[in-house]
């Protein structure tokens, strides 16, 4: 008996390290990982690119400190590019543990996206990974001419963290551990993959969405 609860609660050590320890190069993670299934992932007040009516929405989880997600954010503009009207990309906040700066420069994000220029502020954000303290966030919020009482009283209140955890508790719900991770249309992409890597998925959802359905039969 004993020895059962000892297995047990092992197991239960390992799953909860496993959920919550980042790893690292998510671009050797992604060989032979499958697919995973088609999910139904809340994105309610998320910053987003792209028509709500896009065959394919792209739902990014992301780490302002990471590189691999400062690598990412340039394949994903040029997909929009590729695809206009038919991508919907769709930002996740997902700061790792490893990076002490991470949750303030998501926190700065949203603030900005309450001005209107989150993804002004985001790329800011991703070219300045080593400058991600307070007065370095305040100093590109004055470049982007944002409300600074407004923003700075955001920062310092930390309203907004009950945002950042909210995605990065999704996150953890959809078993992700690694940043950048990408669902499109549910089919999970681990890391800063080539540009191809993406299109494979991107074209296989735009067939589908092209193919018509069978006609109802008619009525008796």
């Amino acid at each position: 008996m004993k020895g059962g609860i000892l297995r047990g609660l092992l197991l239960l050590s390992w799953l909860m390290t496993a959920a919550e320890a980042p790893a690292t190069g998510p671009e050797e993670r992604f060989v032979g990982a499958p697919p995973a299934p088609l999910r139904l992932i809340e994105v309610q007040d998320s910053p987003a690119l792209g028509p709500e009516i896009a065959p394919v929405t792209i739902v990014e989880y992301s780490d302002f400190q990471c590189p691999y997600s400062a690598r990412g954010s340039l394949t994903l503009k040029r997909l929009l590019q590729l695809y206009p009207g038919r991508v919907r990309w769709v930002f996740k906040h997902f700061p790792l543990r490893i990076h002490p700066d991470a949750p303030l420069a998501h926190e700065a994000a949203l603030a900005a996206h309450e001005q209107g220029k989150f993804w002004e502020m985001r790329d800011l954000l991703l070219s300045n990974q080593g400058r991600l303290k307070r007065d370095d966030v305040l100093s590109y919020a004055r470049q982007l001419g944002l409300d600074m009482p407004a923003f700075a009283n955001d920062l310092d209140s930390r309203r907004l963290r009950s945002r950042v955890l909210r995605d990065t508790l999704q996150g953890r719900s959809l078993r992700v551990d690694t940043t950048p991770t990408y669902f499109i249309n549910g089919k999970r992409v681990i890391g800063a993959r080539p540009l191809s890597a993406f299109q494979q998925v991107i074209e296989r959802e735009l067939a589908r969405a092209t193919v018509t359905p069978p006609a109802a039969p008619p009525m008796q």
